[in-house]
């Protein structure tokens, strides 16, 4: 693995409903390639647009029935940088301009241990990043168990394969990815903090969303969450979904 500069956050921008859509747009840059993709066909009939009352709106994943994997970013207040409160955050399934396959609200959320954003919002610097991440708990199941995704319990090599979709701020409803890109590398903060490098095109509202390998089967796993990205660069930086396995797991860092 490298090491980033000593600290990953304040160069990146959050690319989620916490920023301003202008240009240039954090994710994007000369070249970028994003198609819209089936929300009835997998993977992208288990992904969804987390919406909260403060107005952010992010993509997620489902991984059981009542169960929305996304960005702890995605859930904060810009006005007070504070998390919404669980039961303002709403999760449609396959969400489309014609409806989606399923609604519900959560009822808890957890988020990713000492996560913090500045104010502005903007990156703490003081927060470890990859705890940019929140499992939400839906009041009910919104879909078949074979809908849900898995995770990825280790690291990808680099150059393995990924796809990224999401609901994207310049595409309205739409779901939108990059079904041709790739794990670029990892990166590890001087406290340890490993964080995943992609070159998915994505900007913001793809925020939360799974980054997708593909597996031997034909099916498919969640290999990290879309965090970070840079204005005008194409690709970002996800939270690897090991890590959120350890501490989901564990109950410490």
């Amino acid at each position: 693995m490298t090491r980033p500069p000593a600290s990953l956050a304040p160069a990146l921008l959050l690319a989620a409903a916490l920023s301003a859509c202008a240009a240039p747009l954090p994710g994007i840059g000369p070249g970028s390639k994003r198609e819209a993709v089936d929300v009835t066909a997998a993977p992208w009939r288990s992904l969804g647009l987390v919406e909260t009352a403060a107005g952010g709106r992010c993509t997620g994943a489902l991984v059981s029935p009542n169960t929305v994997l996304t960005a702890a970013h995605c859930l904060i207040d810009p006005r007070t940088t504070q998390p919404v409160p669980a039961g303002a955050v709403r999760f449609t399934l396959a969400a489309s301009p014609t409806g989606g396959t399923g609604q519900a609200r959560a009822f808890q959320a957890v988020i990713g241990p000492n996560f913090s954003v500045a104010p502005g919002p903007r990156p703490d610097p003081k927060a470890p990043p990859d705890s940019d991440w929140a499992i939400l708990m839906l009041d009910q199941p919104i879909a078949a168990p074979s809908l849900a995704l898995s995770l990825e319990a280790g690291y990808l090599l680099p150059g393995t394969a990924l796809a990224f979709g999401g609901y994207q701020a310049d595409r309205d409803l739409e779901m939108v990815a990059d079904t041709a890109c790739a794990v670029a590398g990892y990166a590890r903060d001087p406290a340890g903090h490993v964080m995943l490098h992609h070159s998915c095109a994505g900007t913001v509202g793809a925020s939360g969303g799974p980054l997708l390998a593909r597996l031997p089967n034909g099916g498919w796993v969640v290999a990290g969450i879309g965090s970070l990205a840079e204005g005008g660069v194409t690709g970002g930086w996800a939270v690897p979904t090991a890590s959120i396995a350890r501490v989901a797991l564990s109950g410490r860092r």
